[in-house]
């Protein structure tokens, strides 16, 4: 039996060099990730390390600014080290609006 797709918007693949902030309390922590795929709603990427769900992140890469929160997050399968498949849904885009618009605009 098959899984029935739930995603709202349609994804593109994706391979874009991205920095990470995960936005806690009192700090930021950063990392570089690289974006599997991307939509309207969100994105994807994969990291070194595990980001809780609801955890808020910025996300940067050429010239956007995203911020979200994390949906999902877990190991990376077969993998030749530990990576984590991290899933955002974006709530606000802060700069690159017409870049964002451009990558998503191909997976609409």
């Amino acid at each position: 039996m098959g899984s029935i797709e739930q995603r709202r918007h349609p994804r593109l693949a994706a391979n874009l060099v991205i920095r990470v902030s995960a936005i806690r309390a009192e700090r930021a922590d950063h990392e570089s990730g690289r974006m599997l795929d991307v939509s309207e709603g969100g994105l994807c990427f994969v990291g070194a390390r595990y980001l809780p769900p609801g955890t808020s992140v910025k996300i940067e890469f050429a010239d956007c600014s995203l911020v979200g929160e994390v949906r999902h997050c877990r190991m990376r399968d077969y993998s030749s080290r530990v990576e984590f498949v991290t899933g955002v849904q974006v709530h606000e885009i802060e700069a690159g609006q017409e870049s964002w618009r451009d990558l998503t605009q191909a997976a609409s």
